[in-house]
Parts: structure tokens; C-alpha cells; sequence
């Protein structure tokens, strides 16, 4: 009786994070993070309605991204999305419920940033896997080289332009060293799933960076963009801020060293991912 129980606890505990990474959750929480993090780091009133606004739109995308994937063949035995393909009546209801839940809390509470801006962040963020416009009607991610640039554009924008502009905040260069260290963090971590879908990208004729420079190269660059982010922390923060960040930066640091194309989809699900929140804990323990 008590393997039983044991198994069946086992059974729920693994559904639940599956149901939290494939559902793209875990990942919006990150987002969520990190704007928040915008705002202890620059001394600013944390705006709940912005921070559920970048929450709900990242969770809205990935799930679009997510549902192109299964339905332009990208085979469950190939990207471990089996969680998807079943789910896949459930992740369509969650992406309309989130995309009215963000266009819900920028009109109720007026956020302060450009809708202009906010739809060419979005038009990116969908063309990344959705075919738009580049040639042969193919996604951004199929551009060469590109693809970990623009998820690094649009993590550092939305995540510390977004919350500061609605905040009213100036752009001054401080801004944009703190969205220079962002993009070097991000743009990091993004090479990770590069060396992840080497074989695919390899399969579709996408050059990625692992393609050109191969695996190990692929690890010393992101590697190198960490020591650039470090120095960028060192020069501009200070006590127990540079110190969280300093950790943070450790923990990413670790994840990359031991990234490989071998590692099961749920190492990249849950650790590269998590270096983001696990970032974002360091400086909230830090300013809290």
C-alpha cells in the first residue's frame, strides 16, 4: 500500500512540473521575475499590473510558439513535446485566456508604454516561430545566426524598458547599461538552446551559432557574455546587490559549463530557465 501511495505521489509530482514547464508557466513566471527585479534595482515602486502584463503576454506567446511547433510536425519523439501534443485543447484556451488578460490589464490600468512598441515586440516575438515574412514565408528563428539576438532583444526590452517607461523613467545611460547587462544575460542563457537544437537546426539547414563555431565554442562564448555581464555588475553596483548578482551569475555560469546536446529537454526547461528566477531571488533576498 505504501509503494502505491508512494508511486502515486511520484505520478502527480512529475504531471505538475511537467504541466508547469510545457504549459510555459514556469517561464512566464521567470519573465515576471525579472521585470520585477527592474524594479528593485532601481529603487522604484514594484507595478504589479506590469509585471502581470509581461506575466500574461510571455505566457501567450511561448504557447503559441509552442502549438506551431506541434502542428508543423516538430515530433514529440524528437523535442520530448509529447506533454504538448496531448495538452494541446488545453495550452490553446490558456494562450486566448492570457492574451485577453494582458490586453485586459494594459487598457484597465493605462499602462504607460507604447502600444506601437508593445505590437513590434509582439510581431517579433510570434515571427520567431510562426512564418511571417522572411523569404519563403519562414519564421525569424530560420534567419542565420539571428535567432538568439532577438530573444535577448525582446527578454531585456520587455523585461526593463516596459517596467521603466511606465514607470516614466528617463532613458538615460543608466538605463541602458542595466538593458545592456539584461540583453548580455539573457543573449547568454539563450545560446544554451542553440546547442540544445543543434541536430534540428542542423536537419532544417538553420545556422546556428553551435553550427558554425560548434558546442564547446558555443559554451566558452556564452561563457565570455557572463564575464562581460560581471564586469558591467562590478562596475555599476555595489554591497549586497553586486553580490546577489554576483551569485546569480555563478549559478548561470555553472548551467552553461555543464550544457551539452545530450542533456534531456527538462535540463533546459528547468535550469536554464530557472537561472533567470533564481537571478531575480538573489536580488529580491538582497534588497528585501
Amino acid at each position: 500500500m505504501t509503494e502505491n501511495n508512494s508511486s502515486a505521489a511520484l505520478a502527480w509530482i512529475k504531471a505538475g512540473v511537467e504541466a508547469l514547464l510545457y504549459s510555459s508557466v514556469f517561464i512566464s513566471l521567470c519573465a515576471f521575475g525579472l521585470t520585477v527585479e527592474t524594479y528593485l534595482l532601481t529603487g522604484l515602486e514594484v507595478s504589479l499590473p506590469m509585471a502581470g502584463f509581461v506575466f500574461l503576454a510571455t505566457l501567450f506567446t511561448y504557447n503559441i510558439s509552442s502549438l506551431q511547433r506541434t502542428w508543423h510536425g516538430w515530433s514529440a519523439a524528437r523535442h520530448h513535446q509529447s506533454w504538448v501534443i496531448r495538452h494541446q485543447q488545453q495550452l490553446a484556451i490558456l494562450a486566448l485566456l492570457s492574451l485577453s488578460g494582458a490586453i485586459a490589464l494594459f487598457f484597465i490600468y493605462r499602462l504607460r508604454i507604447n502600444l506601437w512598441f508593445v505590437l513590434v515586440l509582439a510581431f517579433v516575438s510570434v515571427g520567431y516561430t510562426v512564418p511571417l515574412l522572411y523569404k519563403r514565408i519562414r519564421p525569424f528563428r530560420s534567419v542565420p545566426l539571428l535567432k538568439v539576438f532577438l530573444i535577448a532583444l525582446v527578454w531585456s526590452a520587455v523585461t526593463v524598458l516596459f517596467p521603466l517607461i511606465d514607470a516614466g523613467v528617463t532613458t538615460d545611460n543608466a538605463v541602458l547599461v542595466l538593458w545592456l547587462r539584461r540583453f548580455l544575460f539573457i543573449l547568454a542563457l539563450a545560446l544554451l538552446f542553440d546547442i540544445r537544437d543543434y541536430t534540428y537546426d542542423r536537419s532544417t539547414r538553420t545556422l546556428t551559432f553551435p553550427g558554425l563555431i560548434g558546442e564547446g565554442y558555443t559554451r566558452l562564448l556564452s561563457l565570455a557574455l557572463l564575464l562581460l555581464y560581471l564586469l558591467l555588475i562590478i562596475g555599476t553596483e555595489e554591497g549586497r546587490v553586486m553580490v546577489s548578482l554576483l551569485a546569480g551569475t555563478l549559478v548561470a555560469g555553472l548551467i552553461v559549463w555543464n550544457a551539452s546536446e545530450e542533456k534531456p529537454r527538462i535540463y533546459y526547461a528547468l535550469l536554464a530557465d530557472g537561472a533567470m528566477l533564481v537571478h531575480f531571488a538573489f536580488v529580491y533576498l538582497a534588497i528585501s
